[in-house]
């Protein structure tokens, strides 16, 4: 399985408390030891890190994206840290492509959470919390399996010392949750077509609850935000139908 590991190039997000650290700098060093791990399970891991320039980093962000596309990964993996200034809300944060994977991401966010030593703190969605658009919506557009996770905090000074004096250790543990959930080193018996139909059964699940928050809303009173979680399901079901080709 061809795995592409692809840093944060935010040079510009500063380490509190630590002279020169980055972002990037940290993002590189635990993506090294994703790569090197992932490999030694048999996986053919790649990193690709294109340094980040200028007041932003988007044009380079742009060729590190298109250089993992060219190369044809089955699954594609980017490593953040998060800035919310807060040492409460530091944990694991998954960023998902499509609504289907966000199951996915929890139950992966939470295995890279138990093996790093961090809570688990969501799994978002490309479209509606998530942030990172670039990354996400290339993985969408090409329907290429991955996921963004943000790793604990550097915003704040014991958070951002934690995480940089653990590059090993969170590294490892990222691509030991990936490889279990991958399952890399077995061999898949299962075809895409069935894998796609487990998506879809955890996606219609996810439908029915949406439902019943409508429900839910119109018992309240509230039409109109019963309305807008039906017009949503809808939605949603119906690209989800088109790219699977359903």
């Amino acid at each position: 399985m061809k795995i592409a590991c692809l840093p944060s190039n935010q040079h510009l997000n500063g380490y509190a408390g630590i002279p020169g650290a980055t972002e990037e700098k940290w993002a590189v060093a635990v993506s090294a030891w994703v790569v090197r791990r992932l490999n030694e399970f048999g996986a053919e891991a790649r990193l690709f890190h294109v340094p980040g320039q200028g007041a932003k980093s988007t044009d380079e962000l742009q060729d590190m994206l298109d250089e993992a596309r060219y190369w044809g990964p089955d699954y594609m993996l980017s490593v953040h840290s998060d800035a919310v200034g807060d040492k409460a809300q530091t944990g694991i944060l998954m960023l998902m492509p499509r609504e289907l994977d966000r199951y996915d991401g929890i139950t992966l966010g939470k295995a890279i959470a138990a093996r790093v030593g961090l809570p688990f703190k969501a799994s978002w969605v490309w479209g509606h919390e998530a942030r990172k658009i670039n990354y996400l919506s290339l993985l969408r557009a090409c329907d290429i399996r991955g996921c963004l996770v943000e790793v604990g905090e550097h915003a704040t000074v014991l958070e951002a010392k934690w995480n940089w004096s653990h590059t090993k250790e969170i590294g490892v543990g990222i691509a030991d949750a990936l490889a279990d959930y991958l399952k890399l080193g077995e061999a898949d018996e299962m075809t895409k077509d069935e894998r796609n139909l487990l998506r879809i059964a955890a996606y219609r699940a996810l439908g029915a609850s949406i439902r019943s928050e409508a429900v839910i809303a119109q018992l309240r009173g509230d039409t109109a935000k019963a309305d807008e979680l039906l017009a949503k399901a809808k939605a949603d079901v119906e690209k989800e139908r088109a790219r699977l080709e359903l």
